[in-house]
């Protein structure tokens, strides 16, 4: 393999595609893309049938665009006119067209940019300034990917088949008859993953007898039944297979010589008791993995000689051959919470809330000085047994549309996503809380990467007040309505991070909140608010904060093992030796990836739980006593109370395989203050008030710089709001610490203008 050079650190979000890249001489560059790929503009005065001309094209890569089809889009966002780029002018903007429109495309038309290849590997081509006629040299690429949680939302998996033993091949369908909606009359299951099951004849005991063995013979002739119905995947769960694996085995290697090459087992993927979660969690894995694995086949053929790294759920980094299907579905948030856990401790932070808002939703987590890990979750109506960061995510993004259901406003779930996006791209796209923000002024337009359409949005404002007056009698103006929207949104996002904060006995107020991803910044200080919490970080890299965090992370494995034994009969040895054999696996899988002895950090812990119930928590493994202590302050933090009498079991062991590779940051700290002048103001609507608002460049703030809101911040990749009665202070590092001036009050005492 050539030496690499340049170092790349990506996140494929829902929306949007965060770049970052690391040069071999210490460049540090950005760029964000739509995840479809699609590169919009606006078509110039100077345009012509031959020639399109666009000012933000001008700095581009010289010559970058070439070969690129463009589609000059009409007012509905349908496609009026189409060709390719012949040549491309970096100093001038123009786009040089192969055939001419058949018409002179209307200034301020809306154009969009395509070509074959996916966003990661345009946004490498962007920042290295190569044209499609030039292959990209050898890089390390660090990637996040939300290809397999949006197989799993959408249902676009692989045609998958459970093998199961006889009698359990309803065993998904039947499930734990759990009512998530209690009050719900109808219903509604999620959409089964599986094609079929397969029921095999065999049983093994809880205590391992072989009560019926398996024939192997009569199991090869029912799986050359599946390969007839056109099975890609095969998922293998065996009742008590997590203790006894040997059937599972001997399934999996039959399946493998009649070229089923996509095959997951239970015993492998999630080891552990339950086997209702330990089936679908082996399903997720063969529904997803055949997904994974062409997406990154086509990576790699684009980026030939390329070392590729893939985030994990649980925050980690892995080889393209070791990235399954079940740890993949918070691949993308998974990189946020290592962003922002870094960028607060280098602020001097050691607890902090992550509040990262995109394009489709927004993710929530807490950090106290460790990550926090779930074990068994619900994602996208399918339980997973695997160790994943603990991020609660709710639909409400910058995409999320807003809408009146008949009785009241509502925003989300739906969201308008990437294509044909917020209203405001021109694309015909719904209402939505990004036209909400450019509407009431908390958007800086002019550092957006294509134009906004104002009156697209001032349409579908109007068009929603004349629904609400029908229904209800009441007249609201385009301006109460955005703000109102506004305050829906703001109340579902403060909403999640209770349940991260005060659901678990933690009060946010203690939290510093760190707010990051391309719409954050316009809502931190309004969430905060709500949530009583002081003050709020923003990263110089808040708008691409995953692909930061993609940048900093580690190479991580993990591995569990069930167990079931009462903890007041724990023999230390014992336990010392299953460590022993456990770690080795994740130890060489570390090693492999490229990581030394040096670099290796080993973490074990245990899953313990009060003997008859269902709930086990996870603590470090320490003496019987200690575990003990540590277990009842947890439970009494958790659920508020403590048994001090009933039987604590043990239910598994894990270990977490650590290889250091994260970057090395600088401390940052706050600096003598700097006076420094807005740029201009705009009118930005408060609490019912249109205010004249002071802009700044957040680039042209130095370390020391003070800002008072209310102001707007404009930044690369995002527009910072400080809203009424609060404080923003640039640290040495570039990151602004926002802090309530008046307890979070947003008093408003600036003089009106006229309204928005």
């Amino acid at each position: 393999m050539l030496t690499p050079t340049w170092q790349f650190a990506i996140d494929v979000g829902g929306t949007f595609t965060d770049c970052l890249a690391y040069g071999p001489q210490g460049q540090v560059l950005r760029h964000k893309l739509l995840s479809s790929g699609v590169t919009k503009g606006s078509v110039g005065a100077a345009s012509s049938a031959d020639c399109l001309v666009d000012a933000t094209r001008i700095g581009d890569p010289p010559d970058f665009w070439t070969g690129f089809r463009v589609a000059v889009l009409d007012e509905s966002g349908r496609v009026a006119l189409a060709s390719t780029i012949k040549s491309f002018d970096t100093a001038t903007g123009e786009l040089r067209l192969a055939q001419r429109l058949h018409a002179i495309p209307s200034e301020g038309s809306t154009y969009e940019l395509t070509c074959d290849l996916e966003a990661p590997v345009i946004g490498i081509r962007h920042l290295l300034g190569l044209p499609l006629s030039i292959s990209v040299p050898a890089v390390r690429l660090r990637l996040g990917t939300t290809r397999g949680t949006n197989a799993l939302l959408t249902r676009s998996g692989a045609w998958t088949a459970l093998v199961t033993t006889r009698g359990f091949g309803d065993l998904l369908d039947i499930g734990y008859q759990d009512r998530p909606r209690l009050f719900e009359l109808t219903v509604r299951k999620p959409t089964p993953l599986i094609a079929c099951s397969l029921e095999v004849n065999e049983r093994v005991s809880a205590d391992g007898e072989v009560l019926v063995p398996l024939d192997d013979g009569e199991v090869r002739q029912q799986l050359e039944r599946l390969r007839g119905q056109d099975i890609e995947s095969v998922a293998i769960c065996l009742l008590h297979a997590d203790l006894y694996p040997d059937h599972e085995r001997r399934i999996a290697a039959i399946a493998n010589t009649l070229g089923f090459s996509e095959i997951s087992c239970s015993s492998e993927v999630a080891p552990l008791v339950k086997i209702v979660a330990r089936a679908e969690t082996t399903v997720v894995d063969a529904y997803l993995k055949p997904v994974l694995r062409k997406y990154v086949a086509g990576l790699q053929l684009a980026l030939p000689n390329t070392e590729i790294l893939l985030m994990t759920s649980a925050g980690g980094l892995v080889a393209p051959d070791a990235f399954r299907g079940h740890e993949s579905v918070l691949s993308g948030p998974a990189g946020g919470v290592v962003g922002y856990s870094r960028a607060a401790e280098v602020t001097g932070f050691d607890r902090a809330i992550g509040f990262d808002m995109g394009g489709t939703s927004t993710d929530v987590s807490r950090y106290d000085g460790n990550f926090e890990f779930e074990y068994e979750s619900r994602k996208a109506g399918a339980r997973l047994i695997a160790p994943t960061l603990a991020i609660e995510t709710v639909a409400a993004g910058g995409g999320s549309i807003c809408k009146f259901d008949g009785a009241k406003l509502v925003v989300g779930p739906e969201s308008a996503g990437a294509d044909p996006g917020p209203a405001c791209y021109g694309r015909g796209g719904p209402l939505t809380v990004t036209d909400i923000n450019f509407f009431l002024g908390r958007i800086a337009p002019d550092h957006f990467p294509f134009v906004l359409h104002r009156q697209a949005v001032e349409r579908r404002l109007i068009d929603l007040a004349q629904q609400v007056h029908w229904a209800t009698g009441e007249e609201l103006s385009p301006g109460d309505l955005a703000e109102g929207l506004l305050k829906i949104a703001n109340a579902n996002m403060a909403r999640a991070i209770r349940s991260v904060s005060i659901a678990k006995g933690i009060s946010p107020t203690d939290y510093l909140m760190v707010a990051f991803g391309g719409a954050a910044a316009q809502h931190a200080c309004a969430v905060a608010r709500e949530l009583g919490i002081q003050q709020i970080l923003n990263h110089p890299d808040a708008g691409i904060l995953s692909a930061y965090g993609i940048g900093q992370a580690d190479i991580v494995r993990h591995a569990a093992l069930g167990m079931s034994a009462r903890l007041r009969d724990l023999d230390t040895n014992e336990l010392d030796a299953e460590f022993e054999r456990l770690v080795q696996r994740p130890i060489q899988q570390v090693v492999d990836a490229g990581c030394s002895a040096e670099q290796l950090k080993v973490h074990r812990s245990i899953d313990l739980r009060y003997e008859g119930t269902d709930t086990p928590l996870n603590l470090p493994a320490a003496s019987e006593g200690a575990l003990r202590a540590a277990f009842d302050r947890e439970h009494k933090r958790l659920f508020g109370y403590v048994q001090p009498h009933r039987p604590i079991e043990i239910v598994a062991a894990r270990v977490q395989v650590v290889g250091k590779t994260g970057r090395s940051i600088d401390v940052s700290e706050l600096c003598p203050p700097v006076a420094v002048e807005p740029t201009r103001r705009t009118s930005v609507r408060f609490a019912g008030k249109a205010i004249a608002t002071a802009n700044y460049e957040r680039a042209d703030l130095p370390a020391g710089a003070g800002v008072a809101g209310p102001a707007i911040i404009a930044d690369q990749h995002s527009t910072i709001v400080i809203e009424p009665g609060w404080q923003a202070e640039v640290l040495s590092g570039g990151e602004m610490l926002i802090t309530a001036q008046d307890g979070g009050s947003g008093s408003i005492s600036e003089p009106s203008t006229s309204a928005a």
